[in-house]
């Protein structure tokens, strides 16, 4: 469950070498609006401009193929413009290797910030390169060719004088020709403003178009960069005179910088609309089709996981890069944004899945929640890491009957749903003779699944669905409250094929298991799914790892429907599986209540031996023959000698190293129940938890055991140091040396009066009285 294909890593010597014959100025970008824009500023130039060749440095990616562009062409220019987008370290070897040409370097940054390490490593004048980096910033053919008119000038003695950098609006909307529709939803799409300026807009239209077809109002806006305070008031300027109910980007990178401790969102949080991530792929249509990654490296980072810092919700890919040409004078392809006509009316139809979400009445909005059921006995129903998925269950069905949702009655606890749903079918083999209250008629379900495109890869592994069906229907598991359907998420088909496994790859959903999520789209109409418990397995089926096609077997099963998702807040490497190939909102959970282990059963009467043994020492040592024998005894019983080591048959030598261990186990951070969803703990839960986190540092301050310590003048971190007597640092070749007297953790073993400092410590040192003059 936990592994989805992937593809091995592989080099090859010649396919990603470029070749181009020398010219006097070479332009390396990332960036392939600049390469277009730049093809239409070279028409624009007199007929005696020197040559110009252009390279996206992207396809420059092995110091092989850098060597050799480097020998072949820029070896024998006479001034080389480079744009890093990313910084000097995502393309460090070009770099260095920029040091040796004898060409003049223009190094510049590929965005709009000023990159002083950058510019510090041209060698032209700062003020010079600082002075072409403007007309790149303000963007457009007309700068373009007058940023090479500045160039071919300064340091070719080029007789042209260009005019001064021309300001081109940062952001403006977008007037793709459609007629308004008047009374629809509107759509917003934020999208780089470079496209506009090189043409290269093909895809929102089609995408505005495909909208349109859905009765929804596209308002599309070009931003050059969200990360500008500026462009983000701009955008929300213009979605609150122009209304929106889900705004959709495709600009990479995160609007939170994480600056500071708590985020910039304000923008996302002022609009409050759904704000789905569209990827506009760097790739070509073939990789993409045939890989089972999905996105290149650079696109993951910039379109996807950067994005997921604002909380976006992923979504797909709706183009892809095409080359239209070779450029005769640049020698490069010219690459555009090719829509994929079923992507962009696959994400059309998402965003018009999230609309229906947000405007239907409350009362009329059906809601599924989905537990998971993996393995598939009745006992683990419900199952979820660290939470209490029927208690949970509960608590979001009374919130939803608050919120006006037509939903019946909510049960009284999460024992009464258990009770409730395994009353009927589940998939445990032995409730085969129970009941099922709702089904998916065959005949409708064939007809759906005729028009998969993984059809015959279905039926060759389960056989045709009739072989399933049950009186004509193939059974769903759960029950229907009016608008709420609580299911049991089927068997994934590891039960029905002993020879496959929980990991497998490439298992094709069975036939339940399909008609299971069919019912809920279908038939039930839900307006939105809820995956409750971590974790389901729709995330895990075979598919792309992102940017998923309508091969990939989540999308067959979840479509287009709003996803949301309770996960545990310490995973969110498996939460964005879900994000990232079920277009799921997670919505982060606590971790169980926290609590100190403490010490039962013999452990604890060899603590109280070992508090007797530090009173006889002071008070009546006559005593310590017997109590010496005493926890020899039960060391022995206990079969703690060996796992502490012991070297002498000397108590009184040890006894430090025992205190040592004891106080180890009985201050180690236990769960201490599980966590309810939306539910605070409560009473010696909350008490707990709250010293389990206020004993660790937080930014600008100490955490509770530090302050007590550094407050009685300890000069160690009780967060860090660990006893030397203790058994993670005893060997059976180093005797543990027992703690001074005077520092003896047992001095005082009655707790303090005082609450706010009755705090368990890693060091019961910090539990005996202040040192005092």
């Amino acid at each position: 469950m936990h592994r989805i294909p992937t593809q091995p890593g592989s080099w090859s010597a010649s396919s990603p070498t470029v070749y181009q014959t020398p010219a006097p100025i070479v332009f390396l970008t990332a960036a392939d609006t600049d390469i277009q824009t730049l093809a239409q500023a070279v028409a624009q130039l007199p007929p005696d401009f020197p040559a110009l060749r252009v390279c996206n440095w992207l396809h420059l990616s092995t110091p092989y193929s850098i060597d050799t562009y480097f020998d072949q062409t820029l070896s024998q220019a006479q001034v080389v413009i480079v744009r890093l987008l990313g910084g000097l370290d995502y393309w460090a070897y070009g770099v260095e290797r920029l040091q040796e040409l004898a060409a003049q370097v223009w190094l510049l940054p590929g965005d709009d910030q000023e990159n002083l390490s950058i510019f510090e490593r041209s060698t032209v004048p700062l003020h010079a390169v600082q002075y072409l980096h403007r007309y790149f910033r303000c963007g457009g053919v007309a700068n373009y060719r007058h940023a090479l008119e500045f160039v071919a000038s300064y340091s070719l003695n080029w007789p042209g004088q260009p005019p001064p950098p021309q300001p081109v609006p940062e952001w403006g909307s977008y007037e793709w020709g459609g007629e308004q529709l008047q009374q629809a939803p509107g759509v917003g799409i934020v999208f780089y403003r470079a496209h506009v300026l090189a043409g290269n807009t093909t895809v929102i239209d089609e995408f505005c178009r495909a909208l349109q077809a859905k009765n929804l109002q596209p308002w599309p806006y070009f931003v050059h960069s969200l990360s500008n305070p500026q462009t983000r008031l701009a955008v929300l300027n213009f979605y609150q005179t122009h209304p929106i109910e889900v705004l959709c980007v495709t600009t990479g990178f995160s609007v939170a910088q994480w600056r500071e401790e708590i985020p910039d969102l304000d923008l996302w949080e002022k609009l409050n609309v759904p704000v789905l991530q569209i990827v506009l792929s760097t790739d070509e249509r073939e990789s993409w089709q045939q890989g089972m990654r999905g996105l290149s490296p650079r696109d993951l980072g910039m379109q996807v996981a950067l994005p997921e810092v604002d909380g976006r919700i992923i979504t797909r890919a709706i183009s892809f890069k095409t080359p239209l040409q070779i450029h005769p004078q640049l020698e490069t392809p010219i690459y555009y944004y090719q829509p994929d006509s079923e992507r962009v009316n696959f994400m059309a139809e998402m965003v018009q899945a999230w609309v229906r979400l947000r405007t239907t009445p409350v009362a009329e909005k059906k809601i599924a929640m989905v537990l998971a059921n993996y393995p598939t006995d009745d006992g683990r129903i419900a199952n979820g890491v660290g939470l209490d998925t029927p208690a949970s269950c509960i608590q979001i069905w009374r919130a939803l009957q608050a919120a006006g949702y037509r939903v019946g009655t909510p049960l009284n606890s999460g024992d009464a749903l258990i009770h409730t749903l395994t009353r009927w079918r589940t998939n445990d083999p032995a409730s085969a003779i129970r009941p099922f209250q709702v089904g998916v008629p065959l005949e409708r379900y064939r007809q759906w699944l005729e028009t998969l495109p993984q059809y015959e890869a279905i039926v060759a592994r389960w056989g045709r669905p009739e072989q399933v069906a049950e009186q004509g229907v193939i059974p769903v598991l759960g029950q229907c409250w009016e608008n709420l359907f609580i299911g049991i998420q089927p068997s994934r088909g590891y039960d029905q094929n002993p020879c496959l496994n929980y990991h497998c790859p490439d298992l094709e959903p069975t036939h339940h298991y399909l008609a299971f999520y069919y019912w809920l789209r279908h038939e039930f109409q839900a307006h939105a799914v809820i995956h409750l418990g971590k974790h389901g397995t729709v995330e895990w089926l075979p598919g792309k790892s992102v940017a998923l096609s309508s091969h990939c077997y989540p999308e067959i099963a979840l479509g287009t429907l709003p996803n949301f998702y309770p996960f545990i807040v310490n995973d969110p490497g498996e939460g964005t599986q879900a994000k990232r190939r079920t277009q799921a909102v997670i919505i982060d959970h606590l971790t169980p209540p926290l609590t100190r282990a403490d010490l039962y059963g013999p452990l604890l009467q060899l603590e109280q031996l070992v508090d007797e043994y530090y009173q006889a020492e002071a008070l009546d040592p006559e005593r310590l023959p017997y109590l010496t024998q005493q926890l020899k005894q039960l060391l022995h019983t206990e079969h703690l000698d060996q796992e502490l080591r012991v070297q002498s048959e000397d108590i009184g030598e040890m006894i430090t190293q025992l205190d040592a261990y004891l106080c180890e186990l009985k201050e180690a951070q236990i769960r201490g129940g599980l966590h309810v969803f939306g539910v605070c703990p409560t009473g010696e839960q909350l008490r707990d938890l709250l010293i389990a986190i206020s004993r660790y540092p937080g930014p600008g301050r100490l955490g509770l055991t530090q302050a007590i310590a550094q407050d009685w003048g300890y000069d160690f971190d009780p967060l860090e140091v660990t006893s030397p007597e203790s058994p993670s640092m005893a060997t059976e070749s180093t005797p543990a040396t027992p703690i001074p007297p005077a520092q003896s953790p047992r001095q005082n073993t009655t707790p303090p009066a005082n609450p706010a400092t009755d705090v368990p410590g890693p060091h019961t040192a910090l539990n005996s009285p202040p040192p005092t003059d």
